[in-house]
């Protein structure tokens, strides 16, 4: 209801303010209550560097899971949309693309695997040839994927038989 501020520090202001305002509305009260997450928990605010990936051909922005979500093989799956103007391509063609960028990609995406010994839902930007890591977290998955990706982490030795049972829902076991 009223115009957009044009000082960037009042754009970061407002930015912040509605982050904060969001973990009142609706919809996040619902996904709360859902989800057993504690209102007083709270929530945070980054604020970070931009990472343009529309700024070249060498330049891009895309989501990928360390393992497919859905049938919970032990592959990177994900989409990224080089330069952002074109239909979005497996995350394995950007091997072909920038290869350097693809190698750096799946160690850090091994890496962050292991360290939160989970299947990693990861949001990634590649400003001209650099790559830039925005976000991780568990994903999500079917309930196949869960039954796969928790018998899967036992066999390498990431987590014990105790915790994979615990990481697959009881809800998720009822659609199997």
């Amino acid at each position: 209801g009223k115009p957009f501020p044009q000082d960037p520090k009042d754009q970061l202001i407002e930015a912040v303010k509605a982050v904060f305002r969001s973990w009142d509305n609706p919809r996040a009260n619902v996904y709360r209550k859902m989800n057993e997450i504690p209102y007083e928990w709270g929530t945070a605010v980054n604020v970070q560097q931009m990472a343009f990936g529309n700024s070249g051909d060498r330049s891009g922005t895309g989501v990928a899971f360390t393992r497919d979500p859905a049938t919970g093989a032990k592959k990177l799956k994900g989409e990224d949309v080089v330069a952002g103007v074109r239909t979005p391509s497996p995350i394995s063609h950007l091997k072909d693309q920038m290869p350097e960028v693809y190698d750096q990609f799946v160690e850090i995406a091994t890496r962050l695997e292991n360290y939160f010994r989970d299947m990693q839902d990861m949001e990634f930007t590649i400003e001209d040839g650099h790559l830039y890591m925005l976000q991780t977290r568990n994903g999500k998955r079917t309930a196949q994927a869960a039954l796969q990706i928790a018998c899967a982490l036992v066999d390498e030795g990431v987590i014990d038989q105790r915790t994979a049972v615990l990481r697959v829902a009881p809800k998720q076991l009822d659609t199997l």
